[in-house]
């Protein structure tokens, strides 16, 4: 579908806010999301689509209200969606993807979350910071040894393959086939007017990729019980003699898979889209590059302009009211995380991009029962990312940058940068 048209002395109404959230919705057709937020933000920051059967928020404290109310807002699951779209079920990968901890609702996630926040324990954090400085020095050096390169072949993929790999206890020889299964496992929406033989073929492999990861995590976590090392699996495979509900090897490989596939594409959007922040803004990138302690306060504006995690889904578990607009009891409500982080209700001057913002909570990484798990690891990553850009000589965008086809998560899928000095 094309663009909608983004007219600023265009007449409030619902046509255009209708085609902007078909527009939102839709896989692959946006570069620039942030216009499109800003517009349905200033047209109808609480827009119910009849047609769509969803509600749409773009405000910061609408989106926080929901995050924060799991009783409420619980999140769409397996179960919701076959007693509410039993027509478009999920496939059998989705449906292992569905089984973790970020579908889940009380007192399964309850449960699966406590059982594997022991492998994100201040403790092992502070073990893996210093390989991860030592992998970001490696990687940026790298890449300004190659002087113009694909910034997510160069840095983001491998920097975040090693980064969930260290914590998972994944070895590094089985790091670069995980990934490639992952890729199998979920593959990008499919193009208009696909033959269906071959949709099937790839929804085949999709199946076939995930099982074989989710064999391959209950392995290692049966190998970890027999010989712990220090990782995450390791953490979670350990006998407590308070927790008489552990999770079996297979529950664990299900539980894992999500953790590395998102890890994985969170640490790497993420990481790209904090490379086109600061490739784009040469300003902020020298204030970070003359003070690497400012990392830190770097590391929290980068998450806020450029988080990859853009949609929530939550559906009402009763009646509710935004405003004048009335949500009803069982329909989907969609979080729109970065139009919340750029409300200028909340902060000054949103839509610039800014390393000396003073902190403020944002939203970049949930909020509520289901705040990310792994948010202290992003943000070490981020803080060291930050903190190394000064090896590099310069940072400047080389070529056309192609993003992911999808609001879920979002982020460059190519982004070519030059490092050289010479323009």
């Amino acid at each position: 579908m094309g663009r909608p048209p983004l007219v600023a002395d265009a007449p409030p109404g619902e046509p255009e806010a209708e085609e902007l959230v078909r527009f939102v919705l839709a896989p692959g057709t946006v570069n620039d999301p942030f216009a499109y937020y800003r517009r349905l933000r200033d047209l109808a920051p609480v827009y119910r689509s009849a047609t769509l059967g969803v509600t749409l928020l773009s405000r910061f404290a609408d989106c926080q209200r929901v995050l924060t109310d799991s009783r409420t807002f619980p999140v769409v699951d397996v179960a919701w969606m076959r007693a509410n779209q039993p027509q478009r079920g999920p496939s059998p990968a989705q449906e292992q993807f569905m089984s973790s901890l970020f579908f889940q609702n009380p007192p399964a996630h309850t449960r699966l979350r406590r059982l594997l926040a022991r492998g994100f324990s201040a403790r092992q954090l502070l073990v893996l910071r210093d390989p991860v400085r030592d992998e970001v020095a490696r990687v940026l050096d790298d890449l300004a040894g190659a002087a113009t390169a694909d910034f997510q072949q160069a840095v983001a993929v491998p920097l975040a393959l090693r980064v969930l790999g260290g914590l998972l206890g994944v070895p590094v020889t089985d790091q670069d086939r995980t990934w490639e299964l992952l890729r199998e496992a979920i593959p990008g929406p499919p193009a208009p007017g696909t033959d269906p033989a071959q949709l099937a073929a790839v929804l085949h492999r999709s199946a076939a990729a995930s099982e074989e990861l989710v064999g391959y995590f209950s392995e290692l976590a049966a190998a970890r019980r027999v010989a712990p090392r220090d990782d995450l699996i390791s953490a979670c495979t350990a006998e407590h003699a308070d927790d008489p509900d552990g999770l079996t090897d297979r529950e664990l490989g299900l539980a894992i898979l999500p953790i590395f596939g998102s890890g994985v594409t969170t640490l790497s959007d993420t990481l790209g889209n904090a490379a086109y922040a600061f490739a784009t803004n040469p300003r902020q990138l020298a204030r970070v590059r003359r003070d690497p302690a400012a990392a830190a306060a770097a590391s929290t504006e980068v998450l806020r302009y450029g988080g990859n995690y853009h949609i929530a889904r939550r559906y009402a578990a009763r009646t509710v009211e935004f405003d004048d607009v009335t949500v009803p009891e069982g329909s989907v409500v969609v979080v729109l995380l970065s139009s919340a982080n750029r409300d200028p209700a909340r902060f000054a001057d949103a839509e610039a991009f800014d390393v000396g913002r003073p902190e403020i909570a944002t939203l970049a990484l949930g909020a509520g029962i289901h705040h990310c798990l792994g948010a202290a690891l992003a943000r070490l990553v981020l803080e060291e990312f930050c903190a190394a850009l000064h090896r590099l000589p310069a940072l400047r965008l080389a070529g056309v940058v192609r993003w992911r086809p999808s609001l879920l998560f979002f982020g460059p899928m190519s982004l070519p940068v030059s490092t050289s000095l010479s323009a």
